[in-house]
């Protein structure tokens, strides 16, 4: 079992799509799995439940309520079922979250937080995922602190690439001053438009510098595909499409070799 974060910090590259997407290729493998949602955003929390969880209808208890040292919840009364059997979801709690992560500012062992109340059971899982938000802040640091290795999400744009080395050096900044060894399992690249020169160019030059750096590429790149976001906006797998046609199947093929690499670098 490994926990994973998936990250970088720049908004919008796919981070809850490839980690739901992630999820539903372990699951389809009969593997069980917890999935966090760590951003406020909540998009995670919302579509694994196909909207049963939302701002305007939170969980009963969520991550919030788990890190909120004045709460008294415990993890286990947190957790719920996601709309898939086989995944377990911790929802963020939206605005709670936010409040919960500035009461804990400063308070010693904040960064901490999450990886002490997640240690102690994630053994029950084949699988945790993280999905993160893009900011270098105490959320952000609580799941990378409580992760054992780290997927970076990648477009083939500029903007994304600099949150990638943004995002790197967060990590090496935990390893110095928080003495966080974190490991990279590798890159997944999302939301490729073959149709685009300056996607294919962009992608020639992520190929070259994950090899340069030594990070593996996990699976093929991902194309952008209508599918992919409509499934992943009602918490459904690629594996559960009603009419799977030979390009869904090979993408579903791409998440389960994206676990496959993930679970090799444990």
């Amino acid at each position: 079992m490994a926990i994973t974060a998936f990250a970088n910090l720049k908004g919008g590259v796919g981070k809850s799509l490839i980690s739901m997407g992630c999820a539903h290729a372990a699951a389809a493998d009969g593997k069980r799995v917890l999935l966090i949602d760590a951003d406020p955003q909540g998009n995670t929390s919302i579509q694994m439940t196909n909207g049963e969880i939302s701002p305007d209808t939170p969980a009963r208890a969520s991550l919030a309520d788990v890190l909120d040292r004045q709460s008294g919840v415990a993890i286990d009364d947190a957790i719920t079922p996601s709309r898939r059997d086989g995944i377990d979801l911790l929802p963020c709690g939206f605005d709670a979250l936010q409040v919960v992560q500035n009461a804990l500012f400063g308070k010693p062992g904040a960064e901490n937080s999450l990886s002490r109340v997640l240690r102690p059971i994630a053994d029950r899982w084949d699988a945790v995922f993280i999905d993160t938000r893009p900011a270098t802040d105490l959320l952000t640091i609580n799941a990378l602190m409580a992760a054992d290795n780290m997927v970076m999400i990648l477009e083939p744009e500029i903007g994304a690439v600099r949150g990638g080395h943004q995002t790197q050096r967060a990590i090496d900044e935990l390893e110095k001053y928080l003495d966080k060894g974190l490991v990279t399992a590798g890159v997944v690249i999302n939301r490729v438009d073959i149709r685009r020169n300056d996607h294919l160019e962009m992608l020639a030059q992520i190929r070259r510098m994950t090899e340069e750096e030594e990070v593996t590429i996990l699976g093929e790149p991902i194309p952008l595909m209508a599918d992919l976001s409509r499934l992943s906006a009602v918490g459904m797998g690629l594996d559960e499409h009603p009419k799977k046609t030979a390009r869904s199947r090979n993408i579903a093929e791409v998440f389960h070799n994206i676990v496959k690499g993930i679970e090799a670098a444990a």
